[in-house]
């Protein structure tokens, strides 16, 4: 989806983005994640899109796009 199809019709909305890091496993990052997805839907977030790859070290990195 192109950035403009996102903010069309979104221009009040707030958009945050998380970035969350795990040093050894995929598998925690993705539990990490799933447990802050969670969290945030409850508190009224809605999640845009969510985005796996590594950083700078090459660590595991998830990109967490939210609004409200």
């Amino acid at each position: 989806m192109r950035i403009q199809e996102l903010l069309k019709g979104n221009i009040m909305k707030k958009f945050e983005i998380i970035k969350i890091s795990e040093m050894w496993s995929t598998e925690k990052l993705r539990k990490k994640v799933e447990v802050l997805i969670n969290e945030k839907s409850k508190e009224g977030f809605e999640i845009v899109t969510v985005a796996f790859g590594v950083n700078l070290w090459w660590m595991p990195t998830a990109y967490i796009t939210i609004c409200k």
